[in-house]
Parts: C-alpha cells; structure tokens; sequence
C-alpha cells in the first residue's frame, strides 16, 4: 500500500504542468479563456478607466425606457455584477502577484507553479461568478419589467369594466326610479344589488392589481440598481404573445454546455486535483496550507434544497481543510479523497442543472398550452357578452347581462395571466441555459 501510494505521489509530481493542460472530458468549455500575464497587465487593473458616461447622463427623468435600456442599466449598476468584477479583479492582482514572486522564492517553495495553476483556475471561477450575476440580472429585470406591464394591463382592464358596469347601474336605476311598467324590462331593487355586489369585487381586482404594479416597479428598480426615487416608467403597455420551438435535449444540451454553475464545480474539481500535486511537491514539512486558506469553497453554486412540502434537492458542498497535516503520503492521500469528493459534487450539480433544465422546460410546454386554452375561453366570452349586450338594449335581461360581463372580465384576466405566466417561463428557460434560449422580446 505505501508503494502504491509512492508510485501515485511520484507520477503526480512528474505529471504536474501536464494536468494542467490536459483536457478533461468532465469539464466543460467556458465562453471566457483564462487570461495570459501579459493580458492582464494590460488591464492594469489599479489604474481607473476612463471616464465614461453613465447611464445617468443618457437617461432623463421620466423617460419611457424600453427593456433593453432597463437591461443595460442593471448590467451597469446592479451591486451584485458590482461585486462579482470586484471579485474578479481580486483574484487576477492575487495572480499577478504569484507571478511576480522572485527565483529564490520558487527554490523555497517547490508548491509555487502550482498555486500559479490554481491562481488561474481561480480567475475562471470568478469570471464565471460574473457571467452568473449577469444572466441573474437580465432575468431580475426582465421579470419584473414584464410583471409591471402585467399588473397595469390587469389595472386598466378592472377600470374599463367597473366603469362599463357602473354605466349599467346608472340605466338600471335610473329606470327603476322612473317606474317603467314593461314586462320584457326585468330590473328590481336585486338588479341593483348584483351589480353593485358585481363592482365591488372587480374593485377589489383592481386594488390587488394597483398594489401589484406598485410593488413590481419598485422591485424593477432595485433590480437595476437604481434608487426607489429615480422616474422609471416602462415604454411597453402590453404583454407579447411569445412563440418558440425548442426541444427538452436542446434545453438539456444549453444549460450543461453554458451553466456558470457546472463551470464553478468543474474549476473547483482542478483545482483539488492541482492540491494532489501541490502537496506531492513538499517533501519534508509536517503542515502544508492548501488552496482553501486563500478561498471560499462554500459560495452559492445552487439553491439549498427543500423537503417540507415543496421537494427541491440541493448540492453536495465542496470541502477542502485549510491545513494538511502529516507526512508527505499521508497528505496526498488525504488530498486524493477528497478529490474523489469533489468528482462527486460535480456530478451532483451536473445532475440538478439537467434537472432544472427538464423542470423549466416542461413548465414552458405547460404554460404555453395554458395560453392556448385561456384565449379559447376569452374569445367566447367576449362573444357572449355581445350577445348580451344586444339583448340588454333591447331592454331583455340585464342580470344576464351582469352574469356574463364579470364572465368576459374573469375570463380576460386569466388569459392575460396565463401570457405572463408563459413570459416567466420563457424567462426562466433563458436562465436555466445560461442564454442559450433568448426570447425576443420587444423592446429587447
């Protein structure tokens, strides 16, 4: 067993650059390539850029603003992107400064190439936090710029059927005040009552409605990043009926190929493959630091998951001690457990992000047949109502008439429920992929 172990130790050592460049078939390709020195002291990351103008400078106060505007706006002001760049530039100065250490310190670290090689993988993995925080924003303000619309539409629908209604009830009690003795005229006291019982519930609608757009708004403009003081008033006043054709293994195919998450579990995958190497290099030292006392291996890779009612697995969490301690074969055999650990946590996250991208599709199909069966019902409604309408000037029925307007409202508002309902689905296929899928929205 000791030889074995030695054998290992040896062709890690031997092999150490090479894995590094090696391929691995687990890993899947990211859009960004790990930047060489001389790029990145190219960026010379503590030199300010240059001035530019901000979003402030281009957009006046209460300018209708278009989705892509809202989209550029959070992209440049959001905290979240704010703090991934931080991140990143953090982690390419760490880099730099491995780089920059002199000879004498490379004889007296045999470890240091490869906490150069780990150095890299960190930048990927803080690149990829940074796409991560972007596709989250796009999908933040695209939602709530489409539930705002959602909500007004909704708004301004109970309006126009509350004042239709309260038309009705001005006739109606104008003609049972007058005493109108004609038996095709059937208006009571209870006429009355139903349609004011009527108007009162599409009020309430209405309210829900107005508190809905209020809340929404103030949700899109944190999602931008911008204060809940700043004029934001979205320029699109209705709801796109979106159409698509995407199949579940194109879906499936995207969110594996572009998911930031599977790009994080890989990186954390080679960077504890590079500790097997790291700690082989260390020949005589009882404690070895490892890559970990440097990094937070706990960030958020997935949601946590959920068995109380509601069933959502989760990820394995990667680990990594911050010390090995022991002799040189101990510590690389410690180091190669846990590399088969994380080997697990990739397949695991692997897993949950085909799993997820099965989920949003299928929800997709689904709200997609919802729409198809809510229009069916809002254009015979809306034909009912004509029909009663007719029948209510020729003074017939108007409790027919009041039935089937709040029918016609009822079956508009579950229509314009489902369209958003088939907007957030097509939004959260675009997160699942990583871009992948990207609706055309207008405005966009």
């Amino acid at each position: 067993m000791i030889v074995t172990r030695r054998l290992v130790v040896c062709a890690l050592a031997l092999s150490c650059h090479e894995i590094s460049k090696a391929s691995d078939p687990l890993i899947p390709a990211f859009p960004q390539a790990v930047p060489t020195v001389k790029e990145l002291i190219r960026r010379q990351p503590d030199k300010p850029e240059a001035d530019k103008p901000t979003w402030k400078k281009w957009v006046p106060p209460g300018k209708s603003l278009e989705l892509r505007e809202c989209l550029e706006i959070g992209q440049a002001n959001q905290p979240t992107v704010k703090a991934a760049k931080a991140s990143l530039a953090s982690g390419e100065r760490g880099y730099l400064a491995l780089q920059n250490f002199s000879r004498a310190v490379e004889l007296l670290s045999a470890d240091l190439p490869v906490r150069r090689l780990q150095a890299q993988r960190g930048i990927v993995a803080a690149s990829s936090e940074v796409l991560k925080a972007q596709h989250e924003v796009t999908y933040d303000v695209t939602r709530m710029f489409f539930t705002y619309v959602y909500a007004t539409q909704q708004e301004q629908t109970a309006q126009e059927i509350i004042e239709q209604m309260e038309t009705f009830y001005r006739v109606a009690e104008d003609i049972l005040k007058a005493g109108v003795i004609d038996p095709k005229v059937k208006i009571n006291n209870f006429t009355l009552y139903a349609l004011d019982d009527a108007i009162g519930e599409i009020r309430r609608l209405r309210e829900k409605a107005s508190l809905g757009r209020k809340q929404s708004l103030a949700a899109l403009k944190e999602a931008m990043g911008v204060g809940q003081d700043f004029e934001l008033v979205p320029a699109t006043k209705e709801l796109p009926l979106m159409a698509g054709n995407v199949t579940l293994a194109e879906v499936t195919q995207m969110a594996v190929a572009r998911r930031t998450e599977l790009v994080q579990a890989a990186v954390v995958l080679d960077v504890t493959r590079l500790e097997v190497c790291a700690q082989a290099r260390l020949n005589h030292r009882k404690t070895v630091q490892t890559f970990a006392a440097g990094s937070d291996l706990h960030s958020r890779i997935l949601p946590t998951p959920l068995r109380n009612g509601e069933y959502r697995p989760g990820p394995v969490a990667p680990e990594m001690p911050t010390i090995l301690a022991g002799s040189r074969d101990e510590r690389v055999g410690r180091a190669l457990a846990l590399c088969d650990r994380q080997e697990a946590v990739y397949e695991k996250v692997l897993g949950l992000v085909r799993l997820e991208a099965e989920y949003a599709f299928l929800q997709w199909q689904s709200t997609a047949e919802r729409v198809r069966d809510a229009k069916i019902r809002y254009d015979r409604g809306l034909k009912v109502l004509e029909e009663s309408r007719a029948a209510a000037a020729a003074r017939q029925d108007p409790e027919l008439l009041v039935k089937n307007e709040a029918l016609a409202g009822k079956a508009q508002a579950e229509y314009l429920e489902a369209v958003q309902r088939l907007i957030e689905a097509l939004i959260n296929l675009e997160r699942v992929t990583g871009g992948g899928v990207r609706p055309d929205f207008p405005g966009r």
